[in-house]
Formats: C-alpha cells, structure tokens, sequence
C-alpha cells in the first residue's frame, strides 16, 4: 500500500527566542492510522495496518530526539518537544511509516 502523506509542519511554539534559550516544538503529519481490524466500506476487506511508525527530530543535521508510534496512535499524530537553541540552523522532522514511506518537512530558525 503506498499513501501520500504529504501534509506535515514543524514549528516552535514561539517565535521570539535566543542562543540559550529552550524553545518547545510542535511536530505536525497528516497520516491516516488503520489498526488492521476495521474493514473497508467499499470491498468488505479488513484493511491493513498502516501507521507513522517513528519520528527523527534533527537540529542541524544532527538527531537530537526521536519518537516510536504503534498501531493504537491516533490520526494525524501532534507531538511537543523542547529544544535549546544553541545556533541558528535547520530544525527538521523526519516521519517514517510502517509501510516504508518517508516524509520530512524543516524550519529554519533565527535566534534573535
């Protein structure tokens, strides 16, 4: 099965932070999640299993946190995380499914 998932952002909760300072995350994706038990209106047929799987948070190309999701998740998974800012840079978010899709969505940002 090959779902595109394209829908996706990260961003900091705030927009007026420093070098130093530790700034929360928001980490957005549309993504349907199928348990595997629910059938499909139009077939009958019990769907697969299709979730986001894990999460790779990187701050400059370096991973800084990473998430692991199941089956239970729910749609469209939100998760927060807390950053400190040591330099400007690139924070980007890395969804990997368990179907093998991957999908990334950066923000760059600017210490003031």
């Amino acid at each position: 099965m090959k779902f595109s998932w394209r829908r996706g952002v990260i961003k900091p909760l705030r927009n007026n932070y420093k070098i130093g300072d530790v700034v929360i995350f928001q980490a957005i994706t549309i993504h349907p999640m199928d348990t595997g038990f629910q059938k499909d209106k139009s077939t009958g047929r019990v769907k697969p299993r299709f979730f986001v799987k894990r999460l790779d948070i990187l701050y400059n190309d370096k991973k800084v946190c990473s998430f692991d999701f199941e089956v239970s998740s729910s749609p469209n998974p939100k998760v927060k995380f807390p950053l400190k800012i040591t330099s400007a840079g690139k924070v980007k978010a890395v969804w990997k499914d368990n179907m093998g899709n991957t999908f990334t969505k950066s923000v760059t940002i600017n210490p003031k």
